[in-house]
C-alpha cells in the first residue's frame, strides 16, 4: 500500500474529504441469531482499531456519530506501521467488517437527522418560491415568517444554497443541534477552514467528539491528523458566533447574555425553542425538527408543489398572510372576506358606467371623464377576477378539508390547484427568480 503525504486537512487543497457515518445503539440494533450485540460504542473501537482508521466519535443516546477521512477514490485514511497516513479500506468494507463482529450496521446517511428551514418569506410568496425553486415543500407561516419542511433532501440543499432572503436552518437529532443563519452571502456549510469558523453565523450544540481509537497517542502525521479531526468535528461555538447572531437579530447586551448562557448549556430538546423565542421566531420550527410535533398536524399548513409563475403569483394572492404590516392586514381582510371586492368592484362599475355617460354628453372634460371612466371600470374587472380567485380558493380548502372535490369546480380554480409544470426560464420567470436570489448565474 503506497503511504500518502501527511497535510492540512481542514485545508480547501486537501487530498483528504470527510466522510459521516452513524452507527445505531444496541438497543436499536439487530443482533445476529443467538448472541447478544455487543455495546455499541466497544464494538465499533474494537474493529476500526483492528483497521487502525483514523477517525473521531461521538455518542449520542440513539446513535454514535463517526466521521473518516476518504481520498479520491473512497479509500479511509489509515495509520501507517511507520505512523504516515496510507489509504486503508472502502466505508462498505468497514460496514461489512462491522456487521460481521457485532451485528451492527454502518450507515452512511444519519437516519434519525431531522432538518427545517425558517425563512423570512410570508405565506403568499411560498407558492412562487416552490415554482422558482423547482422544489415541492410543506409549509406553516407565523407573523411574516414560514417554517419549511421539504419533500427531499436534494431539495432542502436547493433552497438553502440558493435563497437570498433571510433564513434560518435548524438540524436535530436528538443529541446533535444546530443554529445556522443564512444570510445570502456565505453559506455555512461551505466553510471548512479551522480559521474561517468563526465567520460563520451559527450556534450548536452535541455530545463530545473524541478519538475512535483507531491511532496510538503519539507525535506522528497519522497522529496529528486524528487530533485535527476531533478539532475539526468539535469545533463547538465561538464567542464571536454568539456575538454575529446576537447583531443580525439587534439583541440588546442583556438578551446576547442570554443568547451566550443557552450557547454554554447542555444540548437538550428545548435549547432551541429557547433560542428561537429570544430571537422572536417561530417556536413552532423547534418542535418540528425535535419531533415533537409533525408539521402536518399544525393548523395553516400547506403543501406547495412547483407550478408556473403565473399560477403561483394567483395562488398566492388568494393565501392570506400572516405578517403585521398594513399590506398584510388588508390582503388578510380581503382573503377571509371576497365579499369586501364584490362591494368595491360594484361601487367602481357604477362610477365608471356614469362618468362614460357623462363623457358622451361631450364638454371639456369629456376625454379625463372617459379615461377616468376606462380605468375604474378595468380596476372593477380586475377585482371581480381577484373575488373569483379567492372564492374558488376558499372552496377547495372546504372541498379539502371535507375530503370531496369541490362541486362545479371552475378551470381557472383548477389550475390554481394543480399548475402546469414549470417551463423553462422566461423573462418573467429569470426576473423573479432573480428577486427571490435563486438565479445565481
Amino acid at each position: 500500500m503506497t503511504s500518502l503525504p501527511a497535510d492540512d486537512i481542514a485545508s480547501p487543497t486537501s487530498a483528504w474529504d470527510l466522510v459521516p457515518a452513524t452507527v445505531l445503539r444496541a438497543m436499536e440494533a439487530t443482533a445476529p441469531e443467538g448472541r447478544e450485540p455487543r455495546p455499541t460504542g466497544d464494538g465499533m473501537r474494537t474493529v476500526i482499531a483492528e483497521h487502525r482508521l483514523i477517525s473521531a466519535y461521538a455518542e449520542g443516546p440513539s446513535a454514535t456519530q463517526l466521521m473518516f477521512l476518504a481520498d479520491a477514490g473512497g479509500r479511509l485514511a489509515r495509520a501507517a506501521e511507520d505512523g504516515s497516513v496510507e489509504a486503508g479500506c472502502t466505508l462498505d468494507e468497514l460496514a461489512g467488517a462491522l456487521a460481521r463482529a457485532t451485528g451492527h450496521q454502518l450507515q452512511p446517511e444519519h437516519p434519525g437527522l431531522r432538518r427545517v428551514l425558517l425563512v423570512h418569506l410570508d405565506a403568499p410568496e411560498l407558492p412562487v418560491l416552490a415554482a422558482l425553486s423547482g422544489t415541492g415543500f410543506t409549509a406553516v407561516s407565523r407573523h411574516g415568517w414560514s417554517v419549511v419542511v421539504f419533500d427531499a433532501e436534494v431539495d432542502f440543499w436547493t433552497v438553502r444554497t440558493g435563497l437570498a432572503e433571510t433564513a434560518v436552518t435548524l438540524s436535530s437529532d436528538g443529541a446533535t443541534r444546530s443554529f445556522e443563519v443564512l444570510l445570502g452571502g456565505e453559506d455555512p456549510a461551505s466553510v471548512t477552514e479551522l480559521e474561517a469558523a468563526d465567520a460563520v453565523c451559527a450556534l450548536e450544540w452535541g455530545p463530545e467528539w473524541r478519538p475512535a481509537g483507531g491511532v496510538a497517542v503519539e507525535e506522528t502525521p497519522a497522529a496529528r491528523f486524528e487530533r485535527d479531526l476531533v478539532r475539526l468535528c468539535s469545533g463547538g461555538t465561538s464567542e464571536l458566533q454568539t456575538e454575529s447572531v446576537a447583531s443580525v437579530f439587534d439583541l440588546d447586551p442583556a438578551e446576547t447574555n442570554r443568547l451566550r448562557n443557552y450557547v454554554l448549556g447542555e444540548s437538550t430538546d428545548l435549547v432551541l425553542e429557547s433560542v428561537l423565542q429570544l430571537l422572536g421566531l417561530p417556536v413552532l420550527a423547534a418542535k418540528v425538527v425535535e419531533g415533537r410535533r409533525e408539521i402536518t398536524e399544525l393548523e395553516g399548513v400547506e403543501h406547495y408543489e412547483p407550478a408556473a409563475v403565473g399560477s403561483a403569483l394567483m395562488h398566492g394572492l388568494t393565501i392570506a398572510p400572516t405578517g403585521d404590516g398594513l399590506f398584510a392586514r388588508y390582503q388578510r381582510a380581503l382573503v377571509r372576506r371576497p365579499e369586501l371586492l364584490l362591494a368595491l368592484a360594484g361601487t367602481e362599475t357604477a362610477l365608471g358606467v356614469g362618468l362614460a355617460g357623462a363623457a358622451r354628453r361631450g364638454g371639456s372634460g369629456a376625454r379625463v371623464l372617459g379615461t377616468l371612466s376606462a380605468a375604474l371600470l378595468a380596476d372593477a374587472a380586475a377585482e371581480s377576477a381577484y373575488y373569483a380567485a379567492l372564492r374558488g380558493a376558499r372552496h377547495r380548502r372546504t372541498g379539502e378539508r371535507s375530503g370531496a372535490t369541490p362541486a362545479g369546480e371552475s378551470p381557472a380554480a383548477a389550475a390554481l390547484r394543480t399548475g402546469p409544470s414549470p417551463a423553462p426560464g422566461t423573462g418573467s420567470r429569470a426576473r423573479w427568480r432573480r428577486f427571490f436570489g435563486l438565479d445565481r448565474g
